[in-house]
C-alpha cells in the first residue's frame, strides 16, 4: 500500500503570480500622463501656434481635448493633477518614515539635480540662437536669471523670467514639500488635525492673494493648486486608516471647494477646464486603485515611468528646436517622427547620467548604512522605498499517508487464516516452523 501511496504522482503545485514591486497603476498613470503632456505641446503650442497643417492631429483633438472642453491647452491638461494626486499619496507616508532630514536632502536631490541640467541645456540653446519653448515672457539671460530659475524661485518674482515653461508644476511640488515639513510634527501625533491646517493654510492665502505685493499674488497662485496634493493625501489617509472613510470624504470636499474657488476669484487660471481636468483625474487615479489587485507590472510602462520626469522637462525643449530647424524644408510628418526619437534619445541620456544617479545619491543619504531597497518610484520625482523581502521556501510535495494500522483478527478469523497453513505444512515442501506447528497440533 506504500509503496502505491509512493508511486502515484502528486499534484503539481500552483503557480504563483510574480511578487509585485511597483504601483503598477502609479507607474501607467505617470507613462501615460507625461505621452499625453508631450503630445498636447506638440499639437498646441507648436503645430496650432505655427499654423502647420496636420489633418492627424485634428483629427486626434476633435476625439479627445474638444469634447473634454480642453481645446485650448489640450488633453495633457488631465496629467498635471493626476502628478500631483500621486504626489499626496505617496510623499507623505515617505516623509513620516525619513523624518525631517532624510527627506529634505531625498527631495532636494531628486527635484533640483534634472532641473539643473535643463536649465543649462537650455542656457546653451539660447547662447547659440536657437528658439526654445517660451511663454512669451522675455527670457533674459543673466546669472540671475539662471539661479533663480535653477532654485525655482523665479514663479514667486515679479518681473517673471520662465527659461523652462514645463517647470511650473514643480514649484506647486515644492510648497507641497515644505507645508509638508513644517506640519510633520503634528502629523506624527493627528493626522485629521495636519489636513485641516493644511486646508486652512490654502483657503487663508487665498482670501488675502489680492491684498499684498504682486508677488504675494504669484505665491497664492501656486498655493491654489495645492488642494490637488491634499487630495492625494486625504486618499492616503483615509486607505490607510489614519482617518474614517467619513471624515475623508469631508476633506476631500473641502480641498475641491478650495480647488474650485481658485477658479471663481480668478487666479491664474487660463480657461474653465481645469475643475474637469482635475475631476478626471481623481476618477483615473480612483479607478487606477480599484484596478491595482488585477494589474500585472510590464517592463513597457516601467521603463516610461521611470523615464516620465525627464521626458515633462525635456520634450518641449529638444521637440521645438528640431522642428524649428526642420520645417519647412522637411515635410512636417517627417520632421515630427525625427523629432520624437530625438526626445527620446535625449531623455535615455538625461535619465542614465543626470537623474538615476541623482535617485542613487538620494536614496543614499535618506537610508544611511542600511541595505539598499528596493525602490518604487510612483511620481515624476518620487519613490517608495521597500526593506528587502525574503525569498519564499519552495513548496514541498504532500508526502502519502501512512497505511491505517489493520485491527487485530479474533479467534475465528485466526483460525480461518491458519487453515491454508495448515495445508501448506502437510505438503512435500513445507517450511520447518510449519512441521513444528504440525507436531504441536498432533
Amino acid at each position: 500500500m506504500r509503496a502505491l501511496a509512493e508511486s502515484t504522482p502528486s499534484k503539481p503545485a500552483e503557480k504563483q503570480a510574480p511578487k509585485k514591486t511597483r504601483i503598477v497603476f502609479i507607474d501607467i498613470g505617470r507613462a501615460v500622463g507625461a505621452l499625453l503632456v508631450f503630445y498636447s505641446h506638440i499639437a498646441h503650442e507648436w503645430v496650432e501656434t505655427k499654423g502647420e497643417h496636420a489633418p492627424y492631429i485634428s483629427f486626434l483633438e476633435a476625439l479627445t481635448s474638444n469634447p473634454m472642453h480642453m481645446a485650448k491647452q489640450g488633453i495633457g491638461e488631465v496629467a498635471v493633477p493626476f502628478f500631483f494626486l500621486v504626489s499626496g499619496f505617496v510623499v507623505t507616508p515617505i516623509a513620516l518614515r525619513q523624518g525631517i532630514r532624510r527627506f529634505s536632502a531625498n527631495r532636494l536631490i531628486r527635484v533640483y539635480v534634472p532641473i539643473v541640467f535643463v536649465v543649462l541645456l537650455t542656457t546653451v540653446v539660447i547662447l547659440v540662437h536657437l528658439h526654445p519653448p517660451s511663454t512669451g515672457q522675455p527670457q533674459t539671460l543673466n546669472p540671475l536669471t539662471v539661479l533663480t530659475n535653477s532654485l525655482l524661485v523665479n514663479y514667486l518674482i515679479v518681473p517673471q523670467v520662465v527659461l523652462i515653461p514645463v517647470a511650473w508644476s514643480m514649484i506647486v511640488e515644492v510648497l507641497f514639500y515644505l507645508v509638508l515639513l513644517a506640519v510633520l510634527p503634528l502629523l506624527r501625533r493627528s493626522v485629521w488635525l495636519t489636513i485641516a491646517v493644511e486646508l486652512t493654510f490654502v483657503f487663508v492665502v487665498l482670501m488675502s492673494a489680492r491684498q499684498f505685493s504682486a508677488s504675494y499674488f504669484l505665491f497664492a497662485v501656486n498655493v491654489s493648486y495645492l488642494a490637488i496634493p491634499l487630495i492625494g493625501q486625504i486618499i492616503w489617509a483615509a486607505t490607510a486608516k489614519k482617518i474614517p472613510l467619513w471624515a475623508g470624504g469631508i476633506f476631500i470636499g473641502t480641498a475641491w471647494a478650495l480647488y474650485v474657488l481658485g477658479d471663481v476669484i480668478n487666479v491664474g487660471r487660463i480657461d474653465s477646464s481645469y475643475n474637469l481636468s482635475l475631476a478626471f483625474a481623481v476618477l483615473c487615479f480612483l479607478l487606477g486603485m480599484f484596478a491595482e489587485p488585477k494589474l500585472r507590472q510590464r517592463r513597457g510602462w516601467t521603463a516610461l515611468s521611470e523615464r516620465s520626469y525627464s521626458i515633462y522637462l525635456l520634450h518641449s525643449l529638444v521637440a521645438f528646436v528640431l522642428l524649428d530647424l526642420m520645417r519647412p524644408a522637411i515635410p512636417l510628418p517627417i520632421a515630427l517622427v525625427l523629432a520624437i526619437a530625438a526626445v527620446f534619445g535625449v531623455v535615455e541620456l538625461s535619465y542614465r547620467y543626470v537623474e538615476r544617479p541623482s535617485h542613487t545619491l538620494a536614496r543614499r543619504l535618506s537610508h544611511g548604512s542600511q541595505p539598499k531597497p528596493e525602490p518604487i518610484p510612483v511620481s515624476a520625482e518620487i519613490t517608495i522605498e521597500l526593506p528587502p523581502v525574503p525569498p519564499r521556501p519552495r513548496p514541498r510535495p504532500p508526502r502519502a499517508a501512512p497505511p491505517k494500522p489493520q485491527p487485530r483478527p479474533n479467534a475465528t478469523e485466526e483460525t480461518a487464516i491458519m487453515r491454508p497453513v495448515r495445508r501448506v505444512a502437510q505438503g512435500r515442501h513445507a517450511a520447518p516452523r510449519h512441521h513444528a506447528y504440525q507436531a504441536d497440533q498432533k
